[in-house]
């Protein structure tokens, strides 16, 4: 399975704020969205960074003093991304790799999705119900036929 058939079932609605919203607005963004980040965007709408819950506790006590989220984001050119090409287990090996939940999701240079480690195991546990019915169907001799 590719990560854009992740987005696909997933949507590919991204919450973004601006880089010099407060950290406090992104808590309430999360909190009102139930997300665990957002990307951060600059002057033009372009990606430079992501900031999610770890962030936030990590500066917890000057993210309170509302700071802006560009002073505790994690920055583009130390983001942890993949591309709506690449294969779920790539991205749950680089989410394991590098210890991130979220992976932005480009095509090409565009930002087109954000997937979560929760959106990446329904997808590899949607794979195996799906193995194990055919498997199962296989054993008690269906004549079923996949496409």
């Amino acid at each position: 399975m590719l990560i854009k058939d992740v987005l696909h079932h997933k949507g590919e609605s991204v919450v973004t704020i601006s880089m010099d919203a407060t950290t406090l607005h992104a808590v309430e963004i999360l909190n009102d969205r139930h997300i665990g980040s957002v990307i951060i965007t600059g002057p033009y709408g372009e990606v430079v960074g992501v900031l999610s819950e770890r962030d936030i506790l990590t500066h917890f006590q000057q993210s309170a003093e509302g700071i802006p989220v560009s002073q505790i984001m994690m920055p583009k050119d130390r983001l942890v991304i993949a591309h709506d090409g690449d294969t779920v287990e790539y991205a749950m090996a680089m989410m394991t790799e590098h210890r991130v939940r979220h992976l932005p999701v480009f095509e090409d240079d565009r930002l087109v999705g954000l997937v979560s480690i929760g959106d990446i195991m329904k997808a590899v546990a949607s794979d195996l119900e799906f193995e194990t019915k055919v498997l199962e169907d296989y054993i008690a001799g269906s004549q079923s036929i996949i496409h």
